[in-house]
């Protein structure tokens, strides 16, 4: 199974966070490497453990982590206003479980968007809006995101909730079934739009100048046309993210 572009955006927050305690203009390079537990919620599939590496660059405005690419174009005080640019990896080939023979492997895609963050009294407010510019499943996705951080000695701790709509181009690739796919055990589905919820703590915890462990875990909640899709036996997907960040 690939990666979930869940995962992606902890590894391009986990990069951030690191190399963002050097000077702001300053070229910053930072190298590390997150193990990643996560269960996708299709059928007989399970819970698989990844090693993604966490390569980031920074300079100035511009930030390319991994597979997450993003240019701050606008920026106050407590607002910022980026570009972004993401492969999202999420899918699966048939070799990957039973359910899935048969049918067209579901691809990734490169998806280009808008992202704003807002931080307030009241804690951090989020809004991204990410598009398909591969044809690949040609959908959209829109997020928005709440979270309250606070720090702890070495450490920051920031549980958020968040709710994402993913248009039915985006849904119907990665859980709908197909006419020419469907079988006697697994029925033609189509699926429209979605909103999903999740919900989730993550921390980040420094040591001198130069080390960064981050820990996170979150759940996110399937909405019902999703739950119902014949390649889907959960009710949600979880996550487990542990890792280390050594800063040049």
């Amino acid at each position: 199974m690939k990666l979930s572009v869940m995962a992606l955006a902890t590894i391009a927050m986990f990069s951030t966070t690191a190399i963002g305690q050097e000077q702001e203009d300053e070229l910053r390079f930072g190298l590390g490497g997150a193990v990643v537990v996560q269960d996708e919620g299709y059928k007989d599939v399970g819970s698989e453990t990844q090693f993604v590496p966490a390569i980031a660059i920074e300079y100035g405005d511009f930030r390319l982590l991994g597979p997450y690419a993003s240019y701050t174009f606008f920026k106050t005080d407590n607002f910022e206003l980026a570009a972004t640019g993401m492969l999202r990896l999420d899918g699966y080939e048939q070799a990957d479980s039973e359910i899935f023979k048969g049918m067209e492997d579901r691809d990734m895609s490169f998806d280009f968007g808008l992202e704003a963050e807002i931080d307030t009294d009241f804690g951090e407010f989020g809004i991204k809006y990410s598009q398909d510019v591969t044809n690949t499943h040609e959908g959209y996705e829109a997020t928005l995101s709440y979270g309250m951080p606070f720090t702890v000695d070495r450490g920051r701790i920031a549980p958020y909730i968040a709710v994402s709509f993913a248009s039915e181009d985006l849904a119907n690739y990665y859980y709908g079934v197909k006419a020419h796919e469907a079988t006697a055990s697994r029925a033609f589905y189509q699926v429209d739009s979605a909103t999903n919820f999740e919900i989730g703590v993550s921390s980040d915890w420094f040591f001198g100048q130069n080390h960064m462990i981050k820990a996170d875990v979150s759940y996110t909640s399937f909405d019902s046309i999703i739950k119902d899709s014949p390649l889907v036996d959960k009710s949600g997907t979880f996550q487990l993210l542990l890792g280390y960040v050594y800063v040049f």
